[in-house]
């Protein structure tokens, strides 16, 4: 009896043994897996009829890494995907049409062959209709359209604005450009309309290029944008920027140039082309930005309004022109004081301007959609998707870009309120753009029964800011503060349009980073009394007297509020 216990506990252990050791290996095994993944690589060339091509971007589709050539257009690019797994590999360089071959995960691949793109622009370019890209990019056109960029030309303001009229089709009601220069078109195409602008049409008047055939659409459209193959200096152009077309129509077929910032993009619809400007903050600098050189002998005093720093980042050399809107000299010259190591060196207008929202779950691994995903579909993760929103000037925006602190204290019959404005994560000035915009701080100071203090310390709203009730958002002379960019004439008029200003008034609008300082002071006449403030910081897309001369209807949109 004990030689059979003894014989079974020594096969038990055994067992023991045996499949710890087993355990082990497998555990061994498991381990080593990734590394031995992670040491896979794919070798290859890039070339072109010229010889290789050196530079070129080479990745597996879809992923985020990727490698550049050597002179001898050679890469090797590592890869964690299995085996087995026939993947495609492709090449793109600015310049040059996308390539790509299918390979397995180890070893040498066939070459990359690219074809240059063709020199030379076709300004006579019909360009295709928005509803053409949806077919395939439904919800990135969704987006879009939904978007104020997609609407530029038939912007009900804008058109009032050109053509001086209300809202209610009222014609004569200033201000109008074409009221004031009715011999002339103006430039207004070439931000509202550019499609039209950069094409041999002829067309200038906002009016025609509305209906005009060779308007694809009633604002900028997927097409327009992705045929911008660089952006440069145009000393002639409102922003001093404009882009440089490239526009080609196929011999025969269907496929068509579209240029962006994907250099994987490979199918037989898309001759698609690499191009490293629309991930660059420079992309955007043709229509967010806009200066006036004023008439022949004028000046102004541009000392009482800017520093030496700020005028040069706007990149202006004299008192002869005016800022009218500087969105993109803005957010450069913050990049250019930021130093290497702080987190948002390197973001671009895309990054905030074109990112995912949480009300926008689930997020999107693809630009395509249907069958069109099916056939040549590429997943990416969303970091690497931009959805076409182009969000501004929203309450989401503006919660993000700015914070607000207020303290407070109680000596003798003195009721001190601090507030502390930051522009905490905007990457330029707010509120930036057009100059009808404001932000307004507003405090509203009563005693425990709701009697309204009053203010012994401190600035007021101006006339601007509404006369009337404040119940309807008019705030003309309460305690507070404005945040704008005033155009004035040689009059001394406040808030004239663009093309009757002759200086700028003030610039109080928040610097990015920057925190602003204001002290309130009001009379306690009881000391034991708890008086309350209502401190809060409001944006206005459009002045009060504006908005009332031309009929709109404008929303107030609150940014924050506290009460002390």
């Amino acid at each position: 009896m004990n030689r059979h216990k003894t014989v079974f506990f020594i096969t038990l252990g055994l067992l023991t043994i045996f499949t710890a050791v087993y355990l082990w290996a497998a555990s061994s095994t498991a381990q080593s897996a990734p590394k031995n993944t992670r040491n896979r690589s794919i070798q290859g060339r890039v070339v072109s009829e010229y010889g290789p091509v050196h530079n070129a971007r080479v990745r597996v589709a879809g992923d985020e890494s990727f490698t550049t050539t050597d002179r001898q257009g050679r890469f090797e690019i590592g890869t964690g995907h299995r085996p087995a797994k026939s993947l495609k590999v492709t090449a793109g360089k600015d310049g040059w049409f996308n390539n790509g071959v299918m390979a397995y995960p180890v070893g040498e691949t066939g070459d990359i062959f690219l074809n240059p793109i063709p020199r030379g622009d076709r300004p006579g370019y019909r360009f295709i209709s928005p509803t053409v890209c949806a077919r395939c990019h439904n919800k990135l056109a969704r987006y879009w359209d939904r978007s104020k960029m997609a609407h530029t030309t038939s912007n009900p303001k804008v058109l009032d604005m050109y053509n001086g009229t209300d809202a209610s089709g009222s014609k004569g009601v200033g201000p109008g450009y074409k009221l004031d220069n009715p011999q002339n078109d103006g430039n207004c195409v070439s931000c509202h309309a550019p499609s039209t602008a950069v094409s041999d049409s002829g067309v200038k008047n906002l009016n025609d290029a509305l209906w005009s055939p060779r308007a694809e659409w009633d604002g900028i459209s997927c097409d327009y944008c992705h045929k911008v193959r660089k952006v440069i200096r145009k000393k002639a152009n409102p922003s001093r920027m404009g882009p440089i077309m490239k526009r080609l129509t196929p011999a025969s077929g269907n496929t068509i140039l579209v240029l962006g910032p994907y250099d994987d993009v490979v199918n037989s619809v898309m001759a698609a082309s690499y191009s490293p400007v629309f991930d660059q903050g420079r992309f955007c600098s043709t229509c967010h930005s806009h200066f006036e050189k004023l008439s022949s002998g004028t000046v102004w005093d541009r000392n009482r309004v800017y520093t030496d720093l700020e005028w040069k980042g706007f990149g202006l050399e004299d008192n002869t022109e005016l800022p009218i809107q500087t969105t993109y000299q803005e957010w450069k010259q913050w990049q250019g004081q930021l130093s290497a190591d702080d987190a948002n060196k390197g973001k671009r207008c895309q990054d905030c301007h074109m990112s995912w929202r949480k009300e926008m779950l689930p997020y999107d691994n693809f630009v395509v959609e249907g069958s069109a995903r099916n056939m040549w579909g590429t997943k990416r993760s969303p970091r690497n998707i931009r959805p076409h929103h182009f969000e501004g000037g929203t309450e989401t925006q503006l919660k993000t870009a700015l914070s607000m602190e207020v303290a407070a204290d109680i000596i003798g019959k003195t009721l001190t309120v601090k507030v502390f404005i930051t522009n905490t994560n905007g990457g330029h000035w707010v509120p930036t753009g057009e100059t009808m915009r404001s932000v307004m701080l507003l405090l509203n100071t009563t005693d425990s029964n709701g009697k309204p203090l009053k203010m012994i310390k401190g600035s007021r709203l101006p006339e601007w800011a509404g006369s009337g009730n404040d119940a309807a958002g008019n705030y003309a002379g309460l305690s507070g503060a404005v945040f704008a960019r005033v155009l004035q004439d040689d009059q001394g008029n406040l808030h004239v349009p663009f093309w009757k200003a002759t200086s700028v008034a003030l610039d109080t609008r928040i610097r990015p980073k920057r925190t602003e300082i204001f002290e309130f002071e009001f009379a306690v006449d009881d000391p034991e009394d708890e008086p309350t403030t209502e401190v809060k910081l409001i944006y206005r897309p459009v002045i009060k007297p504006l908005a009332q001369l031309k009929k709109w209807k404008v929303e107030d949109i609150l940014i924050t509020s506290i009460i002390w």
